[in-house]
């Protein structure tokens, strides 16, 4: 199988960003010159986006475990994206989506709160990177 046909079955399992394909390919024995290209065909053909890899796993993030702007961006620079872009694509994904998301920290607030207590709760949120002036408590 060559670097092409093994990063589209990658993406037929879930997005992955540019970066992360790149090491999963190169770990896997295969030249980084045919990955490059492998990547950038990917990439023409709408196969690969980071954007959209970025919009995925924030969506899943914040799911199963939610957690801050600011936390999320550095998961994604974690993955491979540049700063500049997982600060533009969290930025967009929070202004598209900000009563949902709201929606998401008040209920998973309410739901470490009542079970760690007032303070342990905030304390707890506050390193998740939720800030309180987006969480409304007092429902």
């Amino acid at each position: 199988m060559d670097a092409y046909s093994k990063a589209l079955s990658l993406l037929a399992m879930r997005e992955h960003g540019r970066k992360e394909l790149e090491d999963k390919l190169v770990k896997k024995g295969y030249a980084r010159e045919d990955v490059s290209l492998a990547l950038d065909r990917l990439a023409d053909e709408g196969y690969q986006s980071d954007k959209r890899f970025c919009e995925s796993y924030m969506r899943s993030r914040l799911r199963k475990t939610p957690e801050g702007p600011s936390i999320l961006r550095l998961r994604l620079q974690e993955k491979g994206i540049p700063s500049s872009f997982a600060s533009r694509a969290v930025s967009d994904y929070f202004e598209e989506h900000d009563d949902e998301i709201k929606q998401i920290y008040n209920d998973y607030s309410s739901k470490i709160i009542a079970s760690k207590g007032e303070e342990k709760g905030r304390a707890f949120l506050m390193r998740k990177g939720i800030r309180f002036n987006v969480v409304d408590h007092d429902e």
